[in-house]
């Protein structure tokens, strides 16, 4: 049984070709990347930037697939798409509000996963 929630070790390897060289880089990456992607998707929600909400999921959800964690792509496709249609922002914000769960999760799980590399 996986100890993981959000992200997907089966998956990483797979996506990075079981290389664990490359697996430990990526990490690495994602672990200081993912928060500063997170950091301009937050501004853009908080700017009520329907345009901006709807790049900056567009532009996480890949990286998200990569790493197994394919209920916070969903959910980021979700926000994705309630940017290009400008929705009311009380549903943008609680959709941010269940993103920002996930997040958080993912974050703890991606420190938890490098730690056994």
């Amino acid at each position: 049984m996986s100890t993981y929630k959000i992200i997907n070790p089966a998956a990483i390897a797979e996506n990075l070709m079981h290389s664990p060289d490359l697996i430990k880089q990526f990490m690495e990456l994602y672990q200081t990347q993912i928060p500063e992607d997170f950091q301009h998707l937050r501004h853009a929600v908080a700017s009520k930037d329907h345009a901006d909400i709807a790049d900056r999921t567009h532009h996480i959800k890949p990286t998200m697939e990569y790493i197994g964690a394919t209920t916070l792509r969903v959910k980021l496709q979700d926000m994705e798409q309630a940017g290009k249609e400008k929705m009311d922002f009380a549903l943008i914000d609680k959709k941010m509000n269940a993103i920002e769960t996930e997040y958080s999760i993912l974050m703890q799980e991606i420190d938890q996963y490098l730690a056994t590399l």
